[in-house]
């Protein structure tokens, strides 16, 4: 089957994810896993959902459940986007947003190990922030040209957040990109 590979699928490097221990002691917060079981009152919904309706195909678009987040953040159903996870999502932005063979996309050297593989992936050029040597991503990295930046917050693998007053001023020197803030 390989030989009908194109040749970007096959010179990507692949995503390799975290080690899933089987021991399920231990919680895994580089997976948003919750360290509590569900409540009481989840379990009896999740219960009182699954009717006979759990047979059928879902509603490709999420309509009810877009209008559902909408209503509670105050917009408009079309401007809420849903999917199977974050990494889908991601996924979307990078040939909704980014220009194959354009302008690099910004995003810090040491982070969710996705964006380079994404960014092979859709022919989109990119360059890398340095961290410094705490782990902090230099705003001024970010004021440069570019095709778009993406910020991920709290930044992983070390945690370190981005304040609101930082990413402010990110936007304000880019008011030309899309600036996508990661944080899943």
């Amino acid at each position: 089957m390989s030989r009908y590979w194109s040749n970007t699928l096959k010179n990507i490097k692949p995503y390799t994810p975290g080690e899933q221990p089987k021991d399920r002691k231990y919680i895994k917060l580089n997976t948003n896993e919750n360290p509590y079981p569900p409540s009481p009152r989840v379990i009896e919904a999740i219960k009182n959902a699954a009717d006979e309706t759990l047979r059928l195909y879902p509603d490709p678009m999420g309509e009810e459940l877009r209008e559902t987040i909408a209503g509670y953040y105050r917009l408009q159903g079309n401007n809420v986007f849903i999917g199977n996870g974050s990494d889908e999502l991601l996924a979307f932005t990078f040939p909704a947003f980014f220009e194959p063979a354009g302008k690099p996309i910004l995003f810090a050297d040491v982070t969710y190990s996705f964006y380079p593989v994404y960014a092979a992936f859709f022919n989109t050029n990119y360059r890398l922030i340095p961290v410094d040597e705490e782990f902090n991503i230099p705003e001024e990295g970010y004021y440069q040209d570019n095709g778009g930046i993406i910020i991920v917050n709290p930044n992983a693998p070390s945690g370190k957040g981005v304040s609101g007053k930082t990413i402010e001023a990110i936007l304000g020197r880019n008011e030309t990109s899309v600036v996508i803030l990661d944080e899943a």
